[in-house]
């Protein structure tokens, strides 16, 4: 696993990022164009560019790195499992066998966070909080428009299999984007800064419910700007005969925040701080 190496993706060159298609495709036909970075880019390739590499270690639904001389897989057992696998041509993250991104309804991966910028409206003039980092997706989507992108992610396991993402180094690059590695909870209220815009996307409430807690809501609420908009994805599932997006509304109601406007195709809804 990734983990167990003591280099870095950052330090590595000539990095070939593989999976179970890539190699079949042109084993099967000698030559083709292919990826051989999870479809940032595209080249032609050979199979005998696939050389000392051991193939016969690359599995179904994992992701790969060879540096030229050991091949990494791109998962992480750390209290759960973390891996990077393709969906639609690009990295996804999965915790335990779940996605952990919200791909219903849209062509693209990245769809969903072009989606959230659109609907707060973001821009040079916002501060924007993205509490739940992940690879980093809406970070980088917020920072290319916003001023500044402060991020947080509990996890020192995804933030590892993100340094290794090829569609996440302008998480660890782009000078506007700060990255914390911590719990949100805790730290939000260490946040000197007022934010314009707050993305919250969460795990399911099952595994981090403190971040669905009226007092988490008000945490946000004081680091927020009068005003502020908070974009909060809840998903679509909750325990039986119980609503969470129901008991979403109803907390961040009372925690500092009018809600807006809900949005089924997101699974969430977009508040304002009052």
């Amino acid at each position: 696993m990734a983990s167990g190496r003591q280099q870095t993706a950052s330090s590595k060159r000539e990095m070939i990022y593989l999976d179970k298609e890539v190699v079949d495709t042109l084993r099967k036909e000698g030559s083709a164009r292919v990826s051989f970075d999870f479809g940032r880019n595209t080249h032609k390739a050979s199979f005998s560019d696939l050389e000392g590499i051991p193939l016969d270690e690359i599995k179904e639904n994992f992701l790969y790195a060879w540096d030229g001389k050991d091949l990494y897989k791109l998962a992480i057992f750390d209290q759960h499992l973390y891996k990077l696998r393709m969906l639609a041509g690009k990295p996804i993250l999965e915790m335990d066998g779940l996605r952990m991104h919200l791909v219903k309804g849209f062509v693209d991966v990245f769809d969903y966070s072009k989606k959230i910028m659109q609907l707060l409206s973001i821009g040079p003039g916002d501060n924007v909080l993205d509490t739940c980092t992940g690879l980093g997706y809406t970070a980088i989507a917020a920072a290319k428009q916003a001023g500044k992108v402060v991020t947080i992610e509990s996890s020192r396991a995804v933030l590892k299999l993100a340094e290794w993402n090829p569609w996440s180094r302008e998480l660890f690059h782009s000078k506007n984007i700060q990255v914390i590695n911590g719990d949100s909870y805790k730290e939000v209220p260490k946040l000197k800064e007022k934010f314009t815009k707050i993305i919250h996307d969460p795990p399911r409430f099952s595994r981090a419910g403190n971040l669905y807690s009226a007092e988490f809501y008000r945490r946000l609420a004081s680091v927020s700007k009068e005003d502020a908009l908070l974009f909060h994805y809840f998903g679509s599932l909750g325990r039986k005969n119980r609503n969470i997006s129901k008991e979403v509304r109803a907390r961040l109601s009372e925690s500092g925040w009018e809600i807006e406007k809900s949005y089924p195709a997101l699974q969430g809804c977009v508040a304002r701080r009052l």
